[in-house]
Parts: structure tokens; C-alpha cells; sequence
């Protein structure tokens, strides 16, 4: 073999490993949370930043109009996704105190509005996945995650935590 094509082979060689191992570290830090959707909470994040409702904004941007049904379950239910979790607790790392306070403060306000406004068909529809054995495992993997955060992330986040599980209660109990 030629020494051009032996570079240009182990380059190749290279470029391969570096992918696999930059996908296994995502995979391992984010589980199920794709790149694609990481783009699309950052984008969301940066061009809701300054809008008067930034919480509103930013779900809409992310999810859709939230007029649809199907697009409030979605962006409800991915408050239990551990990757989505995870990819929000990086964004919230870089606001500033106010900013997280006030934000905290709105999703929470936001979930317990969802509840509260949700269609009988939205609450039989959620109700169903919380009660199947996926929606289950989802819950469970969410709140594993939530008890391995630091006391303080915990306390910062205690009430959207409490409007999400009184949610999962509600649906799960009619």
C-alpha cells in the first residue's frame, strides 16, 4: 500500500472512532434525547429568550401552537424525558438567578394550567399512557433522574415537580 493511501485509510479509521465514541458519550449523557432535538431547544431557547412569555413562547416554538392538543401532551410529556431533562438543566445552568426563578416559576404555572384546561379527551389520552407499562417505566426513569440532581436543582424545581406528579395523579386516578 501506498503511504497516501495508508494515511487516508487510518484517517478514515479516525474519523469512525471518533463518531462512535462521540455518539456513545451523547448517548450515555442524553439516553434517547437526539442531537436534532437538542438543536431544537437551543433554538427555541435563544429565540424565546426576550419575549414577554418566554416559558408560553418557548413551547410553542419547540412543540408547536399549543392549541393543539396533541402538541401540549407532547411538550408535557417531555418533561419526563431524562435526555430533555438533562439538555434544560444545561439550558437553565446559563440564565441568570432571576431568569431561572421567574422561568421555574412559569413552567409551573404552565403544567398547572395544562391540567386544569385539559379536554376530557386530552385527560383519558394521557391517562392511558401514565397508566401503560412505557408510561410507567418513563415516570420512573424521570424521578430516578430528578433524586440523583443536587439538593439545590431539587429545590429550585420542587414546584414544577409537584404540578407535574399532581398532573400524573390526576390522569392516572380518573
Amino acid at each position: 500500500m501506498k503511504s497516501k493511501t495508508k494515511r487516508l485509510l487510518w484517517a478514515g479509521v479516525a474519523v469512525v472512532l471518533m463518531i462512535a465514541a462521540g455518539t456513545t458519550l451523547w448517548i450515555r449523557r442524553f439516553h434517547h434525547y437526539t442531537p436534532v432535538e437538542a438543536v431544537q431547544d437551543v433554538r427555541a431557547a435563544i429565540q424565546a429568550k426576550d419575549a414577554p412569555q418566554p416559558v408560553e413562547r418557548f413551547l410553542e416554538l419547540r412543540y408547536g401552537p399549543l392549541t393543539d392538543p396533541a402538541n401540549r401532551q407532547r411538550a408535557f410529556l417531555d418533561f419526563f424525558n431524562i435526555g430533555h431533562i438533562k439538555g434544560l438543566h444545561y439550558l437553565a445552568g446559563r440564565m441568570g438567578s432571576e431568569q431561572r426563578q421567574a422561568s421555574t416559576a412559569a413552567m409551573a404555572q404552565w403544567v398547572a394550567n395544562y391540567r386544569t384546561a385539559m379536554t376530557p379527551d386530552e385527560s383519558a389520552s394521557l391517562g392511558a399512557y401514565v397508566r401503560s407499562e412505557a408510561g410507567r417505566a418513563t415516570i420512573q426513569q424521570a424521578a430516578a433522574q430528578y433524586l440523583q440532581q443536587d439538593v439545590q436543582f431539587r429545590a429550585r424545581t420542587a414546584s414544577v415537580i409537584q404540578e407535574l406528579m399532581t398532573t400524573v395523579a390526576n390522569v392516572r386516578n380518573e
